[in-house]
């Protein structure tokens, strides 16, 4: 009988948990929604000969889910940036991915996505392949229905064969809609 006691004790506190997680998870959905996004960036390159200095642009699509002290926004989106410089290169990408967010309010975060671009040279075809990107964020909620805020982090071209990666970073701010 204590054996069975024992096993009942050692599952209330799962089913506690399990309880809370999926009155969270309807309760979440209340407070959720599609989330409508735009960067604006200053974009440049790492170790790149012939680039300096750029403008860029993302936009992004998906649905924010509040989960208490959590937003995650799985997300799909694209982007353009232009770099100055003796090469002139452009770097156009679809990307699919997601955000994470903590806390309320003044909200920090993190994003990454995967994708594929095309890095566009004068005077050449250029190349296309698969992109990566990622960076920290620091949003700020005014009204349940808009974020603003900054963010940095890195963006890329990869690899491919004897073609080398394209490398850059990003500094920008960013908005976001949510209903």
């Amino acid at each position: 009988m204590t054996r069975r006691r024992s096993l009942a004790l050692r599952l209330v506190p799962a089913l506690i948990a399990c309880s809370a997680l999926l009155v969270g998870a309807r309760n979440a959905h209340a407070k959720s929604g599609t989330a409508i996004g735009v960067d604006i960036d200053y974009t440049n390159g790492i170790n790149e000969s012939k680039v300096s200095g750029g403008t860029g642009f993302n936009g992004r699509l998906g649905y924010k889910l509040d989960l208490a002290v959590l937003q995650l926004t799985p997300e799909i989106g694209g982007g353009y940036h232009t770099f100055a410089g003796d090469a002139g290169a452009k770097l156009a990408q679809g990307i699919v991915g997601g955000r994470l967010q903590f806390l309320k309010v003044l909200e920090p975060g993190i994003y990454a996505h995967l994708g594929y671009g095309h890095l566009a040279l004068p005077g050449t075809d250029g190349r296309s392949g698969a992109t990566v990107d990622a960076g920290v964020t620091l949003d700020l909620t005014l009204l349940p229905l808009v974020d603003i805020g900054v963010h940095g982090g890195y963006n890329g071209l990869l690899k491919n064969g004897d073609q080398s990666a394209f490398d850059t970073y990003v500094l920008g701010v960013h908005g976001a809609l949510i209903f």
